[in-house]
């Protein structure tokens, strides 16, 4: 499914961010940004150039990213940070101009969402998709309960980076369409056991949720033995487990719903005028 990546956009309207669990320790965000030798502290929130990324347009005025894209946001920070308050709303804005495309973002501070939400959101905004991330046990049922009151169309569950085994049977009402698990990356990555894997693996079958294996992460315990996976192998080897349930094209789930008919899509095509 490889010619299907183009389907895929970045958009971070802002970077940097806090740690607030332990999920948060080894942040990917600080990783790079050190690697980089970034001139600002990791921990300061701080508009990019691309904040109104989605609503740029070309000199013929189509738009910079075409009708019909997954359109990743906020991934090195966190949407529902509160240092970003002030900024939201015009996000809000674009997100629902753009209702050609679908928004997915995940947050681990799920419990401000009701607060960020745009005036007009109503049952939810069709075209976003959030996850709500889940490290341990703790934070499961800390997060999901708040989760599962919100109003939004489409739900996700991100046990990522997987720290434990993790119960999410209480949680797996029919309202989550998706539960992804990734370990975690970077040299001082906590391993991932398979057997949390399988075993989440295994309660979404049983409530006939969607599951996606994302990622091995670093380190990665099968039958006894830890493997050291390389960065840029940890996708594909999640992948070559074949171990996915009811994902689909795209690699998204089978229920998920694309706000255009299936039959419309063109890679790089604007159809949005």
């Amino acid at each position: 499914m490889a010619e299907d990546w183009d389907m895929y956009v970045d958009w971070n309207p802002w970077h940097g961010c806090t740690k607030i669990s332990a999920g948060c320790l080894h942040c990917y965000v600080f990783r790079q940004d050190e690697m980089y030798s970034a001139p600002t502290r990791s921990d300061i929130i701080r508009k990019t150039a691309n904040f109104n990324l989605p609503v740029k347009r070309r000199r013929d005025k189509t738009y910079k990213i075409a009708s019909h894209k997954v359109i990743f946001t906020c991934f090195t920070s966190d949407f529902l940070h509160p240092d970003a308050d002030s900024w939201r709303q015009e996000c809000w804005d674009m997100i629902r101009q753009r209702s050609d495309c679908i928004f997915y973002f995940f947050t681990k501070r799920i419990d401000r969402m009701a607060e960020c939400l745009p005036s007009d959101w109503g049952n939810g905004y069709p075209n976003v998709m959030v996850g709500c991330t889940v490290e341990n046990q703790a934070m499961a049922d800390l997060r999901l309960p708040i989760f599962l009151q919100l109003p939004i169309c489409h739900k996700s569950i991100m046990a990522a980076p997987i720290l434990s085994d993790i119960n999410l049977r209480p949680y797996l009402s029919s309202e989550i369409e998706e539960v992804a698990v990734s370990g975690e990356s970077g040299v001082n990555a906590r391993v991932c056991d398979y057997n949390w894997v399988l075993n989440i693996r295994q309660q979404c079958i049983e409530n006939d949720i969607a599951f996606r294996f994302h990622q091995t992460g670093a380190f990665f315990l099968k039958d006894g033995r830890t493997y050291r996976i390389h960065r840029k192998h940890q996708l594909s080897q999640a992948h070559k487990a074949n171990i996915d349930y009811k994902i689909g094209r795209y690699f998204v789930p089978e229920t998920i719903k694309f706000p255009w008919p299936d039959d419309t899509y063109h890679p790089g095509k604007d159809l949005s005028e």
